[in-house]
């Protein structure tokens, strides 16, 4: 009976320590995938730490079933107890961060969430490094754990106090959800946030030497795998939910690419491990070396989960696309078929190349019109080909002539054969008349073969110039042969849709850098969520129109804006830009939106200037004085250090302040009245004026 008792509890022990595993390929899945697409949403940042102390929880248990001394045990169970202790602080850090996502600021929370996290620091510090909070290791091969300390049972209430104000600001965070859209969501964060503080409390502790007697290793076991396994479904539904926090692309991009995510990573990682873990029993079973049945069984599980994923792409788009299946379609048919630069470059001089092989001349070059501009797209030759080409600066007058003779010659081709057109026309052997595509008689200029490259018959009712294609000369005069000619007019045929392709794909480039922006812009207003104000009622306007003054990410974007003061992409793909003030004096800017911002920063600094005669010394002046020769004047920091007579450490703290300040005069521009702001501007103005008169 003990035997099978024994033999029973190893297996729940191995099953657990698979689950165990599990869950921490998971968080750490979870997390990469976090600090990947919403690494700046500080939601995501507090959930990818809190993703981080699982990973330590989980990660310890796992190397603890490996371990053959109390020594080993008890090192391993002190780094677990760093996640442990250090959890109620992320646990509420997150939660709160969750709250401030609905407009709800106060102190008194900023405060308990500040107090949280040094108590946690202290705990976790206590743990590891002293017996206060747990004392020795109670060792067993299945079951290890640490024997509690004297403050083991204020850090259980603590803990349990935390857990319980986390999910109240959750709660408090739905509660303020307008939408059923938003409170579902909300619903689903609120109820798999448990996971981390149901899976990472330490129960062995509280139960200590009196499990043994309420509760066999077989249940603890058992218990711990159901546990565990709803703890990585849960992770799974709360990571789901946290993905579309600061996201502003649809929801369907953002499920699509974590289904995706997920099947190549953690799916695949998860059927590597267990099956490595069972490796072993295998191993017995068909008699062969570890490293062949291991090397086998990897290389098996990765080659066919690649295969399924392609195999399974359709079934993944019927369920995250469902009714909108094909215009996806189109669309990966657009990205498809595309040519990109460098796509058409290729696809020119592989024709060059065949080109010139049929003409037996060693370079040639195609040319695209733009407007009244020849831009060249591609040479094929010995090296200095392009740069020959390029130093010849008369092509726009060759272009000309190769036209006019190619008109010409069209008109004398009709006038003999009654067709109309570039080509002739060929009698066949029984008296019917046969078409065959000719091509033009070249110009000879520079040494080369010129032919206009047009756009082909029936895309327009118009002659339009695409082109032009040239060919080294290999004589004075040109002398092609009809069968080089019919297959140089096919060849000038493909160069000529080639280009008429890109023509109309670059027109497709510049509506979609003009319509961008506002997708972006419509994807932010459908990420708003509208929630419940404590104090005051939002404008419909502002819920339509959202301002980057409501991003947490505000005052940043205001450093940003103005390190980059007088110029530079930090200034003209600021967020800032989205801005209604810097809209109202995009005119005064003559229509430049850079220049615009930067009158608006501006503004924002003379609103900090003190009334008087600008002094150096005096405090009131101190926040001025630094924006001024920081940003404006664009000083070093020793320069202005020296000057304000403060340490370098001190003008940093001083500079934050500073720019929080900017921050705040911005955000009264963007809610206030702007004409005020204005008059109150001109008339600082005068007295400034007036004091230096």
């Amino acid at each position: 009976m003990n035997e099978l008792t024994l033999t029973l509890a190893d297996a729940l022990g191995f099953l657990n320590t698979l689950v165990s595993s599990v869950v921490v390929i998971l968080a750490f899945s979870l997390l990469a995938y976090t600090l990947t697409y919403n690494f700046r949403h500080p939601v995501a940042r507090r959930f990818a730490f809190l993703l981080g102390l699982v990973m330590v929880t989980y990660a310890s248990e796992v190397a603890l079933t490996q371990v053959v001394s109390a020594d080993s045990a008890s090192k391993w169970l002190r780094f677990e107890w760093l996640g442990i202790a250090l959890l109620p602080g992320a646990y509420f850090a997150f939660s709160y961060a969750v709250l401030r996502t609905t407009n709800y600021h106060t102190d008194r929370r900023r405060l308990i969430n500040m107090a949280i996290g040094v108590l946690s620091v202290v705990s976790a510090l206590l743990a590891f490094f002293t017996s206060w909070l747990v004392d020795v290791v109670e060792f067993d091969p299945l079951l290890s754990y640490l024997q509690p300390g004297v403050l083991f049972w204020p850090f259980a209430a603590f803990f349990a106090g935390v857990v319980i104000l986390s999910h109240l600001n959750i709660w408090k965070a739905r509660q303020r959800c307008l939408t059923a859209e938003s409170r579902k969501r909300m619903t689903y964060l609120l109820l798999a946030s448990a996971a981390p503080g149901i899976g990472t409390f330490p129960y062995l502790i509280a139960l200590g030497k009196s499990s043994a007697g309420l509760l066999s290793p077989e249940w603890i076991l058992s218990l711990a795998i159901v546990g565990n396994t709803a703890i990585g479904t849960m992770l799974i539904g709360l990571s789901y939910t946290v993905a579309f926090f600061g996201v502003y692309t649809p929801d369907r991009v953002v499920r699509y690419r974590l289904i995706r995510y997920f099947a190549r990573g953690p799916v695949v990682a998860i059927i590597v491990i267990l099956a490595i873990q069972t490796i072993p029993t295998v191993e017995h079973v068909l008699g062969l070396p570890r490293n062949i049945v291991l090397f086998s069984v990897i290389t098996g599980v990765i080659v066919a989960a690649q295969v399924i994923l392609s195999v399974s792409r359709e079934l993944t788009d019927r369920l995250v696309y469902g009714e909108d299946r094909q215009e996806i379609a189109w669309l990966r048919e657009l990205d498809r078929r595309l040519l990109t630069t460098t796509d058409l470059r290729q696809f020119l001089e592989n024709h060059l190349t065949v080109l010139c092989e049929l003409l037996r001349v060693p370079s040639g070059f195609v040319a695209a019109a733009i407007g009244t501009d020849l831009i060249l797209e591609a040479t094929v030759g010995p090296e200095g080909t392009r740069q020959e080409i390029l130093d010849d600066k008369d092509w726009s007058d060759a272009m000309s002539e190769a036209l006019s003779h190619a008109r010409k010659n069209g008109a004398a081709n009709a006038s003999r054969t009654g067709q109309v057109g570039e080509g002739g026309v060929v009698p066949s052997e029984n008296g019917r008349r046969l078409t065959r595509q000719m091509a033009p008689e070249p110009v000879e200029y520079g040494g080369y073969w010129l032919w206009p490259v047009l756009e082909p018959a029936g895309e327009s009712k118009g002659e339009i110039v695409l082109g032009m294609l040239g060919v080294r000369a290999r004589s004075d005069s040109p002398a092609i042969s009809s069968e080089e000619s019919a297959l140089l007019a096919q060849q000038i045929d493909s160069v000529a849709k080639a280009l008429l392709d890109r023509r109309m794909q670059m027109q497709v480039m510049v509506v979609l850098r003009r319509i961008i922006p506002g997708i972006d812009r419509i994807q932010q207003i459908r990420g708003i969520v509208p929630y419940v104000s404590e104090n005051t009622e939002v404008p419909a306007a502002e819920l339509l129109e959202p301002s980057p003054i409501h991003n947490p990410e505000f005052e940043s974007w205001v450093k940003d804006a103005l390190s980059h003061y007088w110029g530079g992409p930090k200034l003209t793909r600021s967020p800032l830009m989205q801005l209604r003030v810097v809209d109202r004096v995009v005119e005064e800017a003559d229509g430049n939106p850079g220049k615009a911002l930067r009158l608006v920063l501006g503004r924002a600094i003379q609103n900090l200037r003190p009334g008087g005669k600008q002094d150096l010394s005096t405090p009131e002046w101190l926040l001025y004085n630094i924006l001024e020769m920081r940003f404006i004047q664009g000083r070093r920091i020793r320069d202005i250090a020296s000057r304000l007579a403060i340490s370098e450490s001190d003008l940093y703290r001083k500079q934050r302040v500073a720019i929080g300040q900017v921050a705040q005069v911005l955000t009264e521009m963007e809610q206030g009245d702007w004409d005020a702001l204005l008059r109150l501007q001109e008339e600082e103005d005068a007295e400034i004026v007036e004091e230096a008169n």
